[in-house]
């Protein structure tokens, strides 16, 4: 199950672009599915998550410009708008999803590289400025793939930029190409029932502005070779024959997929008083489902259906189902008469329900002329198509040491003192492997491709550069020559002349990892102190446990007297049963209070695992900056 404090937040790349493009998917950029995910906590600024994107991609962070994707009218899912400073100031969790339906925050990663595949400053983006994403469409070989992104201004022409889209193709620069823009592609079966267009490529016209073309951010041009050789032995020649083609492929397939109509007889309609009732639980695709219907509606005036998972709660986390599905509340006096509504949807945790909150109007249902109420019973269908079903196996943490399961409280009385006992040794082996216990970590990597290059600096600007950073080296490093030390990098890293080749490659060294560097010491001293404090917290739950255990042994060496006493006194059964009955009690709420603290200790012991491979990783980042420092220190002093 999903943990509420958390955010999950899909990043996309270039290089995501490259790989599933032409092979996973045909149609818009991205399978968010398939990208690198990232689980963060909700009250962490987003800024702060930058720096993670820093660590596990390799981009600094002032070379990172994040993208929020959109779901447009026509079923498409683009980049819509990069974060503004303002945006990314506040913790992931207030963050305004793009849809009520998306409840994952999605996000392509904008990188620029020069010809050394180093990140470089990102373009300044201006109000007219548009991204286009370009695909290539090979009809010889009948295949698509992505081939990169440009910004353009919107007021531009597209025969601007075909030196460009040339370029980009591997093409001669005066080739002739054709460019299309795609606008919706939808396989679904659902679009086919009901004869909606499921593919628009338009051909777009060269010589009008890229407005006029109503291109935005986002937006997508499909390009090929306006002359094709070998045109009679080509499949698919154009562009739009070609998404037309992989539809009818897809659309085949989906037809294939395991569907099912299920059938739900409400009877005594009229008297229903509750706010939502529950159908059957029926199966598709291994895939259990039922139908909801709240007959007040959750809108007034309207009665609202849905489709939902019943074990939602039981599955592993991470699940999800992607399907479409129809709901009808069948006409019973002419079934042509029926009402029925159609979606698509990927049902997750988060939102395990989907339907129509004003299906249709109560008035309309109750009116007894039009035929959806007969005898007082109402009949709703759902047609559901599974599309893909993802299960997440759950991860089971070794050596875990589970709580004994609690007896009913009117069995205590006849127990003996054995679960007591049994509860403690395992107590013992449990406070034991904390003591032994250890932290793990795990790799990651990723690569992105684009270019640009940054303005060459004058020689006057590298000696001045170089003046600053020998008097920041002259001393200490202070927060308060931050941006002197950093405009003299920046200025160093793109120089040409003027340094010897083993200060080039210590300027270039340090600099790409600045912002490491600047971390290092702002954050060592915040996470000594969170781990010193934990340990602290940790110490002290481990004392706690401890003792209870030492109280332990003095109640079970009480517990034994007392049972001598009762073979010994046999006058005194009952005084002796009472005061084993209070004995009973206080061993009880010793053992919650055990159970309470161990709980506790437990969690304890999660957060100081972080505190410690936080202070571990500051510690080495620490020491590589030290380093780092001491010998661009050495080449300049």
């Amino acid at each position: 199950m999903n943990n509420p404090s958390y955010k999950i937040i899909r990043v996309a790349q270039d290089q995501d672009l490259i790989e599933q493009i032409g092979r996973d998917i045909y149609f818009g950029v991205v399978d968010h599915d398939r990208v690198r995910t990232f689980n963060v906590q909700k009250q962490i600024p987003f800024k702060l998550f930058k720096e993670e994107i820093a660590e596990v991609f390799g981009i600094p962070v002032q070379f990172q410009r994040f993208w929020k994707f959109a779901n447009r009218q026509n079923h498409t899912h683009r980049p819509w708008k990069p974060l503004t400073p303002e945006e990314e100031s506040k913790p992931v969790g207030k963050l305004k999803e793009i849809s009520k339906k998306d409840k994952e925050l999605k996000l392509f990663l904008e990188v620029e590289l020069d010809l050394h595949r180093r990140p470089v400053s990102l373009p300044v983006k201006s109000t007219e400025d548009i991204l286009l994403f370009f695909k290539l469409y090979d009809p010889e070989k009948g295949e698509i793939r992505y081939v990169g992104r440009l910004f353009v201004n919107s007021y531009a022409k597209p025969c601007d930029i075909l030196g460009k889209v040339n370029e980009m193709a591997g093409f001669d620069p005066n080739e002739e190409v054709d460019l299309y823009e795609e606008i919706k592609f939808e396989p679904s079966v659902m679009w086919e029932l009901f004869d909606r267009a499921a593919v628009m490529c338009k051909l777009i016209d060269r010589a009008a502005s890229f407005r006029a073309n109503q291109l935005a951010d986002g937006d997508i041009i499909c390009f090929q070779k306006s002359l094709v050789r070998g045109a009679e032995s080509c499949r698919c020649l154009t562009v739009p024959s070609f998404l037309a083609h992989i539809r009818g492929l897809q659309r085949m397939e989906a037809r294939n997929r395991p569907s099912e109509r299920f059938t739900w007889k409400i009877s005594n309609f009229s008297k229903l008083t509750l706010r939502t009732y529950y159908s059957e639980v029926f199966t598709v695709a291994g895939c259990k489902w039922r139908i909801t219907i709240s007959p007040k509606g959750n809108n007034p005036g309207f009665v609202s259906i849905y489709l939902h998972v019943p074990d939602y709660t039981s599955l592993p986390s991470g699940w999800t189902r992607t399907v479409d599905f129809n709901l009808t509340v069948v006409n019973q006096n002419c079934r042509d008469s029926s009402i029925t509504k159609e979606t698509s949807h990927k049902f997750t945790w988060l939102e395990s329900d989907w339907g129509f909150t004003s299906f249709m109007p109560l008035t309309e249902l109750h009116d007894q002329t039009r035929g959806y109420i007969a005898q007082d019973t109402v009949v709703v269908e759902a047609n559901v198509i599974v599309h893909k079903a993802v299960i997440v196996p759950p991860v089971v943490a070794p050596d875990t040491v589970l709580p004994p399961s609690a007896p009913p409280l009117d069995a205590y009385s006849v127990m003996g003192t054995d679960r007591f006992v049994s509860y403690f040794n395992s107590l013992d082996e449990f406070i034991g492997a904390t003591e032994t216990s250890g932290s793990r970590e795990g790799p990651s990597s990723s690569t992105q491709t684009s270019h640009i290059l940054p303005r060459v600096p004058s020689s006057e600007e590298v000696e001045n550069a170089k003046q600053s950073l020998k008097e920041c080296l002259s001393d200490l490093f202070k927060l308060n020559m931050k941006d002197r030390l950093a405009s003299a990098l920046s200025t160093l890293s793109i120089a040409e002349t003027g340094l010897t080749d083993e200060q080039s490659r210590s300027v270039l060294e340090f600099w790409v990892n600045f912002d490491k560097f600047i971390s290092d010491y702002l954050t060592f001293e915040q996470d000594n102190s969170e781990y010193e404090l934990q340990k602290l917290q940790n110490d002290v739950l481990s004392f706690a446990m401890k003792k209870n255990r030492e109280t332990h042994l003095s109640y079970k060496e009480l517990s034994e007297k007392l049972a001598r006493e009762e073979e010994e006194l046999k006058k005194k059964l009952e005084e002796t049963k009472s005061r084993n009955a209070k004995l009973i009690s206080d061993w009880e709420a010793l053992m919650a209070e055990s159970e309470e603290t161990k709980s506790k200790y437990i969690s304890q012991k999660s957060k100081l695992a972080e505190a410690e491979e936080q202070k571990r990783i500051a510690k080495e980042r620490m020491s590589r900056s030290t380093a780092a420092w001491s010998s661009l220190k050495a080449r300049f002093l």
